[in-house]
């Protein structure tokens, strides 16, 4: 596994990213991340967005696709757009509601990641599934938490990006939930949660042993790139405070 780095979600600053995206990614380097972890539509060429990242000094440390793009066609030629941009982890943030009503509906979802994993392995390239609050809250028609479900019936291939702030705001543990699957982490979400202060405070003033989510990744988690996501009002300066505290715990 490479040397680990820390990225960020761009949506923690999409109100920037969607007006200038050069000031976004400037000021995402300035804090002094590694990476960007991008969302959404394509907005600009890949030859645009290459050279953007190379002008400012950032890697593409994954995308979270839209929908629409778990299409073959679609997806392939998302493919190459990202293989220009240099970025190889193509992430599902959410799904359809037809793969979340029940169990079946998971079992399905899980048959699809591997559909997209095996797609994307022959171009060195991975697809995974990041966590909200429904893959931790019971389904219909099982005691098993989907996100359960979807660790144990997909490849290895198939990361489980699981969201830490997500987790802790349905009551679960996110340590513990973490700890569960080793080697699936090779892009991790590091969303800053306090019990009493909710989404608010930054990373090492909220509630998660951040101590512990670093060591158990280096140690078991296969785990490339950290990326930091913080959406609150302040996120402009918040970013900041997130990379300045959770470089202690390296």
């Amino acid at each position: 596994m490479a040397t680990k780095k820390i990225g960020l979600q761009v949506y923690s600053i999409r109100d920037i990213y969607f007006k200038n995206p050069k000031e976004a990614l400037q000021h995402i380097k300035d804090c002094g991340y590694d990476a960007v972890d991008l969302f959404g539509n394509i907005i600009m060429s890949a030859q645009e967005l290459k050279a953007m990242l190379d002008e400012v000094g950032l890697e593409c440390c994954g995308w979270h696709i839209p929908g629409d793009y778990l299409r073959k066609d679609i997806l392939e030629a998302f493919v190459e757009y990202n293989k220009v941009i240099g970025n190889k982890y193509l992430i599902v943030p959410g799904l359809p509601g037809e793969y979340t009503k029940d169990k079946d509906g998971w079992l399905k979802a899980s048959e699809k990641l591997n559909e997209i994993a095996a797609q994307l392995k022959k171009h060195g390239m991975y697809t995974g599934m990041h966590s909200h609050s429904i893959e931790f809250k019971p389904t219909e028609g099982s005691d098993e938490l989907p996100w359960d479900i979807i660790a144990k019936n997909t490849s290895e291939d198939v990361i489980l990006q699981i969201d830490m702030g997500n987790t802790e705001q349905t009551g679960v543990d996110s340590v513990a939930a973490l700890k569960k699957y080793k080697n699936r982490n090779r892009t991790i979400h590091l969303k800053p949660y306090s019990k009493t202060k909710g989404f608010a405070p930054p990373i090492g003033e909220d509630d998660i042993d951040w101590a512990e989510v670093i060591k158990f990744c280096n140690e078991n988690g296969n785990t490339e790139y950290f990326i930091v996501e913080y959406e609150e009002e302040n996120a402009k300066e918040g970013v900041k405070l997130c990379i300045d505290n959770l470089k202690k715990y390296f």
